[in-house]
């Protein structure tokens, strides 16, 4: 599937995040590729100290970034709305902390940034190939053996297209969704 660039004005830079309650992975990108990129962990015994904790280190840390678009991933429900909700307070905060007057914000679906950098979901030959390879594992093990590969694919990906050496799947995350928002939005 192609990606439809949507009629809008361009951008030079474009700030990709990759939110979660546990930290902020993000990438600051433009014409030449990503130019700055890190991950900010929030700390707190509960959830909302956490992002209280975020918010802060956010406005402080990253107040000389000036993008003209944030884009973010999205949250998707998949098997729990408590954690969907969680979620979604998080990026209010966090993204609230980035917000500046003129900067545009916006969201993709983790499917739309993965496909575009072919990280697609795993057909069914592939999940039975890694079947295969895993026999004794239970069915919530082999989900997160098949999840663990996806991250890890967003990683190779990153090196090969970007030539950075990043172990931490959030921030490959974030410099994919960079790129992916530079290839919709970018000038």
């Amino acid at each position: 599937m192609a990606l439809k660039k949507p009629e809008e004005v361009k951008v030079d830079t474009i700030l990709g995040l990759d939110v979660s309650t546990n930290s902020l992975a993000w990438c600051l990108y433009d014409k030449n590729g990503p130019v700055r990129w890190g991950e900010i962990k929030f700390k707190g015994n509960t959830v909302f100290e956490r992002i209280a904790d975020g918010q802060r280190k956010v406005s402080a840390g990253m107040k000389d970034i000036k993008p003209d678009l944030i884009i973010f991933e999205s949250a998707v429900f998949i098997q729990n709305k408590k954690t969907v909700v969680l979620l979604a307070y998080a990026f209010g905060a966090i993204v609230g902390a980035l917000m500046r007057k003129g900067v545009r914000v916006v969201e993709i679906p983790p499917i739309t940034w993965q496909n575009a950098i072919g990280n697609k979901a795993f057909t069914k030959d592939e999940k039975t190939a890694f079947r295969s390879m895993y026999p004794d594992v239970n069915e919530a093990k082999f989900k997160e053996i098949l999840r663990e590969e996806r991250k890890q694919r967003t990683i190779r990906w990153v090196k090969a297209n970007h030539s950075i050496e990043v172990t931490n799947d959030n921030v490959a995350d974030a410099i994919a969704v960079a790129h992916v928002g530079y290839t919709l939005h970018g000038r």
